[in-house]
């Protein structure tokens, strides 16, 4: 952990300690500090989303309404990866109820500045979309958010055996489309 990440998680402790205590400008900067974070991890899951800043408010909102559940008030950054996590889960089966389109390719697609890797980009949202969340999501920690696969299991509340299979069977189901 490095020295920045470590004042961070000392200063996080303290700032959940005072929020927990009624200091609402506590919780304040707890969200000023994990919005973005927060916003990232949204981001990554569902592309370029017209309901990306709802999630991460209802992400923390849910937060300052369970803060009081939180075992360790160091660990209040992945505490939050949890929480968004779920946050997305709900919101990618309510999609697939309504059959609802993402269109994250549309926007994520034209940042990409060279066009052989626009096209890529785009046929891995395409193939990413088709996923389930349930193999989308531990995916998605792992290789782009960079999670290690306990991490991941954490973040996702399930079991290490099945993080790393939803990643193998995402990850050949990837490489089978895009090929």
């Amino acid at each position: 952990m490095t020295h920045a990440l470590e004042q961070m998680v000392v200063e996080d402790d303290a700032l959940v300690r005072e929020a927990l205590a009624g200091n609402d400008r506590a919780f304040s900067t707890l969200y000023r500090r994990h919005a973005r974070y927060v916003a990232g991890i949204v981001y990554r899951l569902l592309g370029s989303d017209a309901d990306l800043d709802d999630i991460v408010q209802e992400a923390f909102l849910d937060a300052s309404r369970a803060l009081d559940t939180l075992n360790d008030a160091a660990d209040f950054r992945p505490w939050m990866a949890r929480i968004v996590v779920r946050r997305v889960y709900k919101r990618l089966g309510r999609r697939r109820r309504f059959r609802w389109l993402l269109g994250a390719v549309s926007d994520v697609a034209p940042r990409v500045s060279n066009p052989a890797d626009r096209e890529v980009v785009t046929a891995l949202y395409r193939v990413l979309e088709s996923l389930s969340p349930s193999l989308r999501i531990p995916w998605t920690l792992h290789v782009v958010e960079g999670q290690t696969l306990p991490e991941v299991a954490t973040t996702c509340e399930t079991s290490l055996a099945t993080v790393k299979r939803r990643i193998a069977e995402a990850s050949t189901l990837i490489e089978r489309r895009m090929a």
